[in-house]
């Protein structure tokens, strides 16, 4: 840290509230130091709300099936292939993956590339670093990923998520851009990056001002507020509701005449052997047997502990809007076409479209400086083929086979092609003639 950080953030307490704004030069360029832990929705949210937990792993375990490859383009069919490549439709889906196996081919399992993926730091595998990335941008609405370089070399030796939430940006108010990003761990300690050295994948923000606030990410969050707040008071209610609640139901004489009715002590006697042979976990699921003629009446829920619930309910549905994730994934007892249907939405809506707009951040922050020093055209891609909402029906691929090549038809179904030349042939139905050339 130099001596203009220390100057700005060495007095500073680690955890401020509100927002702090510090004008000052650097290098002769105006700069405003803004504070984002105003909005700490992965501590409010994910770390302290059921239901946001649920909906964001619901997210990020789907995004997990999809894992990352290294290619090197061949020809000018990635073009085409990226019209393709995050459609929902089976149909489109097959089209990426043919032009996936025509225009790109897998990369030295050797390359520094291929190795950063394997081993993006000293501490975790690339599918950490992508669960714990992806977090911050459903919840905090943006991500940030650093790299390491040597001196005087812009290719990644190492990268690392930063947490969003703790994330503030330098901005330069006369060109109207972040010039660098400062990361508060806390107890005072803090470390820039330049903005080069930095991925930053946001959620878009409406919210302009003179600090630079829409170049920040907006949480999903921020719109459903009260929603979160419905929900945890919900919640809150409902646990004081259990913990106040008085008797479940009432035991009483199932006879009219008064003189089959208890008297005191028969009461006191009764409450004691309900205690002893009904209530507690070491009677569960026991028979018990009563000499009298009784009855039991459950005593209906009270209108508020119904709006709570009701309450619950409605707080939860909202909160799947806010991520665009359908309700139906959380019923436990769905029918076979509603969970399909919403599954389908599901990684149409939400999951394709982040895979699309990740894959060119990546491609664009990470790939790029390999692609200059090697003279090589490296891609990555993600493979979506395991996704069971993209695989072809039975009768999507018999009428398939009619168009597409022997070797087309292995590469959808996941096969490796064969070398024979008549694999690459097209077979056609040579019974078929005009209608015009018949004669009966």
């Amino acid at each position: 840290m130099n001596l203009i950080q220390k100057a700005f953030f060495g007095s500073r307490a680690s955890k401020a509230v509100g927002r702090i704004d510090f004008n000052s030069l650097i290098q002769n360029t105006p700069v405003v130091f803004y504070n984002f832990d105003k909005h700490d929705f992965i501590e409010k949210g994910y770390t302290h709300n059921a239901e946001v937990y649920k909906i964001v792993r619901k997210i990020i375990d789907k995004l997990q099936v999809a894992d990352p490859y290294v290619y090197i383009e061949k020809n000018n069919n990635y073009t085409k292939y990226k019209k393709h490549r995050y459609s929902n439709l089976p149909t489109e889906h097959i089209k990426k993956s043919l032009y996936v196996a025509k225009s790109l081919d897998y990369a030295d399992e050797n390359s520094d590339l291929v190795k950063l993926l394997e081993k993006p730091n000293d501490t975790q595998t690339f599918g950490e670093l992508r669960e714990l990335m992806d977090i911050f941008y459903f919840v905090q609405g943006e991500c940030f990923v650093v790299r390491e370089t040597e001196i005087n070399s812009d290719i990644p030796t190492a990268i690392k998520v930063v947490p969003a939430n703790h994330v503030q940006h330098i901005y330069d108010h006369r060109e109207n851009k972040i010039v660098g990003w400062v990361v508060n761990w806390g107890k005072g300690l803090t470390q820039r990056f330049e903005v080069e050295d930095v991925l930053h994948l946001k959620m878009a923000n409406p919210f302009y001002d003179v600090n630079g606030e829409h170049l920040r990410g907006m949480s999903p969050l921020l719109a459903g507020l009260k929603y979160l707040q419905l929900d945890d008071v919900s919640i809150e209610a409902w646990v004081k509701s259990m913990q106040n609640e008085g008797a479940k139901g009432i035991v009483s004489p199932n006879h009219a005449d008064p003189k089959l009715w208890l008297d005191k002590k028969q009461v006191e006697k009764t409450n004691k052997n309900i205690q002893e042979k009904i209530h507690g976990f070491e009677n569960r699921n026991k028979i018990a047997v009563s000499g009298m003629p009784l009855q039991y009446t459950q005593i209906g829920m009270s209108p508020d502990a119904l709006n709570i619930i009701e309450g619950m309910r409605e707080s939860q549905i909202n909160l799947c809007d806010l991520w665009g994730v359908p309700s139906v994934l959380f019923d436990p007892n769905p029918t076979y076409q509603n969970q399909k249907e919403a599954s389908k939405r599901f990684l149409g809506e939400v999951i394709l479209p982040y895979l699309d707009r990740q894959e060119d951040k990546l491609n664009r922050w990470l790939v790029e400086p390999f692609r200059k020093r090697d003279g090589k055209n490296y891609v990555i891609d993600y493979d979506t083929s395991r996704y069971d909402e993209l695989k072809p029906t039975l009768d999507d691929m018999n009428a398939l086979a009619e168009i597409l090549t022997k070797n087309e038809m292995r590469i959808i179904q996941g096969y490796d092609t064969l070398e024979t030349e008549a694999a690459d042939l097209l077979f056609i139905n040579s019974g078929q003639v005009p209608i015009n050339d018949f004669e009966v």
